[in-house]
């Protein structure tokens, strides 16, 4: 949701329309919120060797019923979208699949997994300028970054969950290429990702305000990739990106606000 804000407020410039606003982001924590909860439903026995805790593993929640609480969910982020235009319905439809799919089969091919993944995630943002219907120039920048962040992230998440995905049979990039050359992969991806860092400053005329956000962004990028290369190390570099996207999101927003001096 977050996200789609970010992505509305970028393509319009902060002239808001709550409406619109609200109803995107509505459809879009829907249709997310069904992704988490179908992948839960399909990752239920691998995850009773890497994340025991999980609600359905644990018990908290039968199967039955998680995967009737993400067909609602994706339902009436379906519905919601009519109220928008024929681009915002078309999107939720293919994102809709798309989690279905990676979850029930893509998710144990690997890269394609992952791509699906860090797409998936970027669409949010840029749903936000569909649902504003201006802007697609300037939103493509946070989508570039959202997907190559995301992507870097799951593979690296793809390294830590190493043993219980060798044993079930997920063929990650860790799995087929092992965990160095992974790692190799995943780094290369942050890295590309910081040397963009500028650009929206240079196209876009972001205010002042992006550039000194850009900073602890870069803190977080980077300790990401100065971890140990073990389970625990691959664990923190996954929590230390998500520091990484929350802080990208505000420098978005901030960034973008016309009402700041620009560079």
């Amino acid at each position: 949701m977050l996200g789609d804000i970010m992505g509305y407020l970028v393509a319009t410039r902060w002239d808001v329309d709550v409406r619109y606003l609200l109803i995107s982001s509505l459809i879009v924590g829907m249709i997310a919120g069904a992704g988490y909860v179908i992948n839960d439903v399909f990752d239920a026995e691998i995850d009773k060797v890497n994340k025991p805790y999980r609600p359905i593993p644990s018990g908290k929640i039968s199967a039955k019923r998680a995967r009737t609480l993400a067909l609602i969910l994706f339902s009436i982020g379906i519905i919601l979208s009519f109220i928008l235009n024929f681009y915002a319905v078309f999107i939720s439809i293919i994102t809709s699949v798309l989690l279905y799919l990676y979850a029930s089969h893509l998710k144990k091919s690997g890269l394609w997994g992952n791509l699906i993944v860090a797409l998936t995630t970027a669409l949010s943002i840029y749903y936000g300028s569909i649902a504003a219907e201006q802007g697609y120039l300037i939103t493509l920048v946070p989508f570039a970054f959202s997907f190559m962040l995301t992507l870097g992230r799951e593979i690296i998440k793809g390294i830590e969950d190493f043993e219980g995905d060798r044993l079930h049979g997920v063929k990650t990039l860790a799995v087929r290429f092992g965990i160095r050359t992974t790692w190799k992969i995943s780094a290369l991806l942050l890295i590309l990702t910081a040397i963009l860092g500028p650009l929206p400053a240079i196209l876009f005329s972001y205010n002042i305000l992006y550039l000194l956000l850009l900073i602890p962004f870069y803190f977080y990028l980077i300790s990401s990739i100065r971890v140990p290369l073990s389970k625990e190390g691959m664990s923190r570099s996954a929590t230390l990106l998500k520091g990484t996207a929350l802080i990208g999101i505000i420098s978005f927003l901030i960034g973008s606000y016309p009402f700041i001096p620009h560079l």
